[in-house]
């Protein structure tokens, strides 16, 4: 019942909320609604106790278990309240009978809420008194009240995560994993690391995955996880995705067999290595090994997995490799360096003994270490005793019994948090979410609050970075801007936020179990199978639900009928969330859901939306991914709420753009809480509008208009004052206004001709990435982007320079990480100079037929460690590896990582 304290002030925020306040004094329920908040706010008095007290008060665990379901009870009240008087509430021109009609109906929906909250008061009368006779009255006495302690702010954790050395204790096996991979039989053989949950098997096979002696080695590598729920189709064209590009709709229409052989015939002749991450059954060795030649070329497939039968079934002649525990030397070491901060990796002498004495409770398995020490660098020392009085239990070597260990640590987060973590269960197992989508429905469900002049977005960050920083969600990726990108969590963690989420009611995960979902009492439901269609057939509706989130792994279809019931079975959805769901057109039923907070169809056919759509007014984020040309009706400008409208193609990015069309001419300059549109085209919509969206982040547009038009666009860009992205395409533009006064513009994106590359000065200062693509510049754009200081990541893509020569020149792109030159059809010879890009770490080049031989410069860019070459042509590939090495094959010498591949293979 961890989560109970959040219930009640999430329905308290509810209860002030400006909409329900509008209806409740309308409608005269005031009084009625005035009461439950006050009593719910005496309620909130006595839960933080409360909470505390139920681990060991059976008392006390009931008593507010009563609060959860009454708080629940009352949420389902008023929503339905403002459902139905929405519902009813006559919209244009009406004649004497309809508002008759309304004025009877509204009576007895009035009456209705009346019974209702009058049985809710007599509900928490009963519970109030029952604090009597459980004898436990005194919950929250003391409540709130703290002690004062020395602070650890001069040594907590303040380096940043993607530099956490948490990699401790494994040196040796490190060594003996690299020679398992690169010494040894030729033949292909399965290299396989064994052990519990926990125990650091995929940080393991990640560093020798990484390692520069196995990146020498191998032509070609991949990583895949698998996980115990994985669809074969999915993982097929995840390895493909690892070696070349093909847009979705091309891989959709390959079956099973088809993407093993183009695996297969593109491994022919490499030596290879292949990772597979968290392998469970046979069968999905079965699966897959077809897809993996053997060449007698020395390829390595590296499995990690919790099961020897697994690993002994991949490869009977190659022994597991068994992952041990950490011995205490090395617990203590991974402890301080979680705990403690960078510069002083040091414990005090007065809690060295407490710490050694936590430290030995998790017995050597570094997922608990890790857990308990990101939750101690919180912690004030007077606080470390409690700590350890409350994992003093004598700790198994199982997974069972690590779950005390992190429910400890996810009970200890404060509880605006809480919902935040359970949450993360609803995406599927070894799942790499994005961090924009998570926080987006973090918002949507209620759980952010904004505070001050920050953005909701910027108090779910703060939530996000304290989680990672606990070590709660792992940081996948960072952004080009050193942001948090991606995340996943450990599947153990997974665990534990699916069964506290369900133990409370408040999110329900499910598998195949059809009649599970119809019967569950969750007030959220994820499923990652395809059960959407059968869930719809039951036609049983589950008025509680706030929220469903599918994530199918085929295409699944849905009936008119079904659709239908999909949008009045769920009438107070507050999230609705479909991936892979074939939908051409969305009925106007959905307009009905006046609660929806966050729409997104995403992987779909998507076609247009009805003008019901406009209903929609508490609507925060409208995200759609299609194959097609989504039309948007104009009643979208009566989404007062929307923040974010994103449209994107869900093929390759790169020749598949999809771009919305918005009908009539809506004023979208009335959403003024707008902060992301993408994906549309300019039109008459656009007006003297755009300037006014003063808060826009992200917006992606297509200019497909002349002169004027053009101008008058750009001169209303350079406005919007926080803009951080922004993606313009078009056949041409006559010439670009400065940039310069975007301070906060750190990506940009032009897709059209230009008549010139504007000066360096004329850029925004804190560019980190710039993509290019149909410039058909004829000077040599690097002369002026070189000097660009922030920038990061540069891509000059299909046709943006159409000249011959290109040059770096010394201490040119300061900061750049990674350059992509692509379809640069008539480049011939690119000079760099010694000194220029010292920070470079990857470079691809794709399909620039023109150009003879890479850099003799590029040999001093020692920081670079991927090399990718993509169809270019035969002599080029044949002056670096030759028969004899090549002639040009000590230029990329120090390359640790090269990939050479032409997708005529394919």
């Amino acid at each position: 019942m961890a989560i109970v304290e959040f219930v009640v002030t999430f329905l308290l925020q509810k209860l002030s909320d400006q909409l329900i306040q509008e209806v409740i004094f309308i409608h005269g329920v005031r009084d009625q609604v005035e009461w439950l908040q006050a009593e719910f706010r005496r309620m909130q008095c006595f839960l933080k106790d409360a909470a505390v007290k139920q681990e060991t008060d059976e008392r006390v665990k009931n008593w507010v278990r009563d609060v959860r379901d009454v708080a629940y009870d009352a949420e389902d009240i008023i929503d339905n309240f403002i459902f139905k008087i929405e519902t009813l509430r006559p919209r244009g021109f009406v004649g004497h009978i309809s508002r008759y009609a309304f004025f009877c109906n509204e009576w007895i929906v009035l009456y209705k809420v009346g019974s209702d909250i009058e049985s809710i008061k007599n509900k928490i009368r009963s519970i109030s008194e029952s604090r009597s006779t459980y004898g436990i009255e005194n919950i929250g006495q003391g409540a709130g009240t703290s002690s004062a302690g020395p602070s650890l702010q001069e040594w907590r954790l303040t380096s940043p995560l993607s530099q956490e050395p948490d990699f401790v204790g494994f040196e040796k096996d490190l060594e003996i994993l690299v020679d398992r991979l690169t010494e040894g039989e030729l033949r292909r053989c399965v290299v396989s690391v064994v052990g519990m949950g926990g125990l650091g098997k995929t940080t393991l096979a990640k560093k020798v995955y990484n390692g520069a002696c196995v990146e020498k080695h191998f032509h070609s590598r991949a990583w895949i996880s698998i996980s115990q729920e994985y669809g074969l189709r999915d993982l097929l064209q995840n390895i493909i995705n690892c070696y070349t590009v093909f847009s979705e709709e091309e891989l959709k229409k390959m079956n099973v067999f088809q993407l093993r052989h183009k695996i297969s015939e593109y491994l022919q002749n490499k030596r290879y290595l292949m990772v597979l991450d968290d392998i469970w059954t046979n069968q999905a060795w079965d699966d897959l090994k077809d897809a993996f030649p053997d060449m007698n070329n020395g390829s390595r497939i590296m499995l990690t997995t919790r099961k020897k039968d697994v690993a002994l079934h991949a490869d009977v002649r190659s022994v597991p490799y068994e992952l041990r525990f950490l011995e205490a030397g090395e617990s203590w070491e991974l402890f301080c360096r979680k705990t403690f901060s960078r510069q002083d990796i040091v414990c005090r002498r007065d809690l060295e003994e407490l710490g050694r004495e936590i430290v030995k409770k998790c017995h050597g398995l570094p997922l608990a270490i890790v857990v308990i020490g990101g939750l101690l660098s919180r912690k004030e020392p007077w606080e470390w005793e409690h700590v350890l009085k409350s994992i003093s239990w004598q700790f198994i070597h199982g997974e069972v019994e690590i779950f005390k260990i992190l429910s400890f640590s996810y009970k200890d987060l404060p509880y605006h948090l809480k919902p935040c973590f359970l949450y993360s269960g609803i995406f599927p197992e070894d799942y790499e979410f994005s961090a924009k989508k998570l926080i987006r429905l973090w918002a949507a469900e209620g759980f952010l609050q904004q505070r001050g002049d920050e953005t909701v977005e910027e108090v779910g960050e703060d939530c996000l970075k304290e989680l990672i920083q606990r070590s709660m969600i792992q940081l996948a990726k960072r952004s080009s801007s050193g942001g948090i990108k991606s995340c996943c969590i450990h599947d153990l963690l997974r665990d534990l936020s699916i069964s506290e989420a369900k133990q409370d009611m408040f999110l329900q995960v499910h598998g195949e179990n059809v009649n599970a979902l119809s019967t569950s009492t969750a007030r959220r439901l994820a499923t990652h199978h395809n059960a959407l269609s059968e869930y719809t057939s039951l036609k049983s509706s589950t008025p509680r639900l706030r929220s469903v989130l599918i994530h199918t792994q085929i295409d699944e279809r849905l009936e008119r009928k079904q659709e239908k019931f999909l949008y009045k079975g769920f009438k107070l959805l507050r999230v609705l969330d479909l991936h892979n769901v074939a939908i051409k057109k969305l009925p106007s039923e959905i307009g009905a859901l006046i609660h929806l907070r966050y729409l997104g169809f995403t992987s779909t056919w998507l076609e247009r939306l009805p003008s019901s759509i406009g209903n929609l007014r508490n609507l925060q984020a409208l995200i759609l991914t299609s194959f097609h040309n989504i039309k948007v009706p104009s009643t979208i400008e009566k989404m007062q709420q929307l923040r974010h409208f994103h449209v994107k193609s869900a093929g390759d990015e790169a020749f598949n753009v999809s771009w919305g069309v918005i009908e009539g001419y809506p004023r979208l300059d009335q959403i003024s809480n707008l902060h992301t549109l993408t994906n549309v085209k300019a039109g008459k919509w656009m007006g003297d509008c755009l300037e006014k969206l003063a808060n826009l982040r992200k917006l992606g547009i297509r200019l497909d208009l002349e002169g004027e038009y053009v101008r008058v666009f750009f001169e209303s860009v350079v406005k919007l004052k926080f803009l951080q992205s922004l993606f313009v395409t078009g056949s041409k533009f006559p010439s670009l206004v400065p940039f310069q006064s975007l301070l906060k513009l750190i990506k940009l994106r032009l897709h059209g001709e230009l008549e010139k590359l504007p000066e360096y000065s004329e850029f925004p200062e804190n560019l980190t990435k710039l993509t290019m693509r149909d410039s058909h510049l004829k000077q040599d754009p690097l002369v002026t982007l070189e000097k660009l200081e922030n920038l990061r990541i540069l891509k000059l893509l299909e046709y943006s320079y159409v000249g011959m020569e290109m040059a770096c020149a010394t201490q040119g792109f300061p900061r750049l990480e990674y350059l992509h030159l692509e379809r640069l059809y008539q480049l011939k010879e690119w000079r760099v100079e010694e000194g220029s890009m010292p920070s470079l770490l990857h470079l691809r080049i794709d399909c620039c037929q023109e150009l003879k031989m890479l850099p003799e410069g590029l040999q001093y860019v020692t920081t670079l460690k991927k090399l990718e070459l993509w169809d270019m042509p035969n002599d080029f590939i044949e002056r670096l590896r030759g028969e004899d090495g090549g002639e040009d094959s000590y230029k990329i010498q120090h390359i640790p990582s090269i990939d050479i591949c032409s997708r005529a293979t394919f």
